[in-house]
């Protein structure tokens, strides 16, 4: 029976996210829950061929969870001269990251995953 694997959803994760195989580790929580995540959602085991397809989208989502973190952990710095200052890419970047999820869910086969609220429920608003 295939598996949906944590080593492979890390490979896709560290393409995502340019971090090498040990950076990558220190999200390993992340990347879990991603994997967590998306199991719970199969409404049927996926083939030998959809394999790929899931632990793409699950990295999608441990890349969307590492983006929001690292956009709310940096996201005010103090200058030189003591002003205080937003990166203003933050939001691009998480919007991006959000983006690139909802297309990797919508790209999977019909009928092989359920997308509702997982991971967007709530959010807004």
């Amino acid at each position: 029976m295939p598996n949906i694997t944590y080593e492979n959803i890390k490979t896709d994760f560290c393409k995502l996210s340019h971090l090498d195989p040990v950076e990558a580790e220190n999200y390993s929580s992340l990347i879990k829950s991603a994997q967590e995540s998306f199991k719970k959602l199969l409404l049927r085991e996926p083939t030998e061929d959809e394999i790929p397809s899931c632990e793409y989208t699950a990295a999608c989502k441990a890349f969307y969870s590492y983006t929001v973190l690292r956009a709310a952990s940096e996201k005010t710095y103090s200058s030189t001269t003591g002003g205080m200052f937003r990166r203003s890419y933050d939001t691009e970047t998480v919007s991006a990251a959000e983006n690139l999820f909802r297309q990797a869910v919508s790209s999977l086969p019909s009928g092989l995953a359920s997308d509702c609220g997982f991971v967007f429920e709530g959010v807004r608003g």
